[in-house]
């Protein structure tokens, strides 16, 4: 994830909302390099996560300013966004509804989300039902399809404006990773169809294969 940074800052910084005073939130904050790499180019950026750990490496470390702890208890303390960011942490809470309106109520109008998260019911998912990398219980709670993903946002109010079904850092790693994984993934369907997959040395197998899903929505 580490690698993605410096690529996610650029994402943020083109589609930042126009006239706006650059104001970040990082909800997963984790250590806090993100936000690191985004006040490095000037944008206002804060975190918040629920490890003290990380938060701590991020405050002393890093120093960068960072809070412990969850949105929706500190929503009335950290007043109004222009963007807020939430990188591969919406597949860990156990209510994602909850936590998409929490980060609305602190979005101003124009204010922009962006997220990622692993994609459930594409093609590679189809190929291989149910053994993707996303479905890793109890790590991962949730498992999104595109479609799944963009109603769950336009019920809490977003306006979905871009979707990226394949993301990665550049176009050359996005062309290698669809080969290997298409190769992979029916080269495992080919081995595992005679006990099948819901049976036998298959049944609970997770393999690291999976797309990532980059979304930005505004709310209105």
């Amino acid at each position: 994830m580490s690698a993605d940074f410096p690529v996610k800052v650029r994402l943020v910084e083109n589609l930042f909302p126009e006239g706006s005073g650059r104001r970040l939130l990082d909800v997963g904050c984790g250590k806090g390099f993100f936000v690191k790499h985004c006040r490095d180019i000037g944008i206002d950026a804060q975190g918040v996560d629920l490890s003290r750990s990380a938060i701590k490496f991020a405050v002393d470390t890093l120093q960068v300013p960072a809070k412990a702890g969850t949105l929706s208890q500190m929503k009335g303390e950290l007043g109004v966004f222009d963007a807020i960011t939430f990188w591969a942490t919406i597949e860990h809470v156990p209510d994602p509804l909850k936590t998409l309106r929490d980060i609305y109520s602190v979005l101003r109008p124009g204010g922009r989300l962006f997220l990622d998260t692993g994609v459930g019911d594409d093609w590679l998912d189809r190929i291989l039902p149910g053994h993707v990398q996303w479905y890793d219980p109890p790590q991962h709670l949730f498992v999104f399809s595109t479609t799944g993903m963009s109603r769950a946002l336009e019920q809490v109010g977003f306006r979905v404006i871009d979707v990226d079904t394949n993301f990665e850092r550049s176009n050359t790693r996005r062309l290698i990773k669809t080969i290997r994984n298409a190769s992979c993934a029916i080269g495992l369907r080919l081995v595992s169809s005679g006990a099948g997959l819901k049976t036998g040395p298959f049944a609970f197998t997770r393999f690291q294969l999976g797309n990532l899903m980059s979304i930005v929505a505004e709310r209105p």
